[in-house]
């Protein structure tokens, strides 16, 4: 590593800039906590002024998609009107390589700028698994103008993970969505990502990573179950043009239109049910107006309609479609110790 520009530059004033002076130039100053967040193989150095000059941007190793040119843009503006503010984060550099780990959009928009420095933290990564785990970890910060992983970032970080023999359980897949994920994501879209994820190892066909005994499944996956399923179930049932097969989530049960149907039955035989409902806010395509209209015009229309050809089907056969005598109904697999999940088993009722 070589010596910082306070030891070998006597006079800082000529990287003093309108937007980043002496007095920022000073460690201390720097108010924003500097962390490893507690990843295994990550040793914070030291932090000071540093040169863009002598760092390495590389495509941006924290971002997936590499730099956002809006939120370069962004962060410029927002330099250009207030200034470099120690109270945001540094940027953390590789001591080993100079790479920039966290802080491509910031190199970007002081380029722009002719601002020559900033406030760095110079850390030690052991492996580049616990680098990029850095890079993630540090995106996931609550911070203003900070970019948060989303789920592209978070399902490319796990399928490297899992690439280069880092995750080895989905206790450390739940572990590693939770640790880049828990300020950007919430509990239920971090829940349906390790979901997927699961369907992910078992469709590459990966044996080294140990799953949980139970596995569950969503609509996404789902459709992946069955692409990969062996299990006669598929040509038989599901690819018979002659009848309909329909996928049922139980854990979304209740979202759907079923508690409007439930209330719908406890409705006396001489009473009625009224409906008070709210829209989504009005746009330039539909007014407040014609979207109030449409819940009852489209939303309980399709539904009316779908339920009188419901009680039509039963006049007719006398049940229900799913209680026909020649239906064939089936669980898709979940125990990995008693059932052939990754072989896409169905499981006949």
């Amino acid at each position: 590593m070589t010596s910082s520009i306070f030891e070998t530059i006597a006079d800082l004033s000529e990287y003093v800039c309108p937007y980043f002076d002496e007095k920022l130039m000073d460690p201390s100053n720097w108010s924003f906590p500097v962390t490893d967040k507690g990843i295994p193989g990550i040793e914070i150095e030291k932090k000071e002024y540093g040169l863009w000059k002598d760092v390495v941007k590389q495509n941006n190793i924290g971002r997936y998609l590499g730099t956002d040119q809006k939120k370069v843009t962004l962060i410029k503006e927002d330099i250009e009107q207030n200034g470099i503010d120690c109270t945001q984060p540094p940027v953390y550099i590789d001591s080993n390589t100079g790479d920039i780990i966290t802080g491509g959009h910031r190199h970007d928009a002081c380029s722009y700028l002719g601002i020559p420095g900033y406030m760095f933290v110079f850390v030690r990564c052991s492996s580049e698994w616990s680098r990029k785990r850095l890079a993630k970890a540090l995106n996931n910060e609550r911070v203003f103008h900070a970019t948060l992983n989303n789920e592209d970032e978070v399902i490319e970080h796990i399928k490297f993970g899992v690439a280069v023999g880092e995750i080895t359980c989905q206790q450390q897949i739940e572990d590693e969505i939770k640790l880049i994920a828990n300020n950007s994501l919430s509990k239920t879209v971090q829940g349906r990502l390790v979901k997927e994820m699961v369907s992910f190892i078992h469709n590459s066909g990966n044996t080294k990573v140990k799953l949980e005994r139970f596995t569950a499944h969503n609509d996404k996956t789902y459709q992946e179950f069955v692409e990969r399923s062996t299990d006669p179930y598929v040509n038989n049932v599901l690819n018979n043009p002659d009848v309909r097969n329909y996928y049922i989530n139980m854990d979304n049960w209740g979202s759907r239109t079923n508690p409007l149907i439930t209330e719908a039955a406890k409705t006396p035989l001489d009473s009625w049910m009224n409906i008070q409902s709210s829209v989504g806010l009005p746009s330039r395509i539909e007014s407040l107006e014609v979207k109030r209209k449409k819940v009852h015009t489209v939303a309980l229309a399709n539904l009316e309609s779908a339920l009188d050809k419901v009680f039509i089907y039963k006049v007719t056969n006398g049940c229900y479609p799913w209680k026909h005598k020649n239906c064939k109904h089936a669980f898709l697999a979940q125990d990995h110790h008693q059932e052939d999940v990754q072989a896409g088993q169905f499981i006949n009722l």
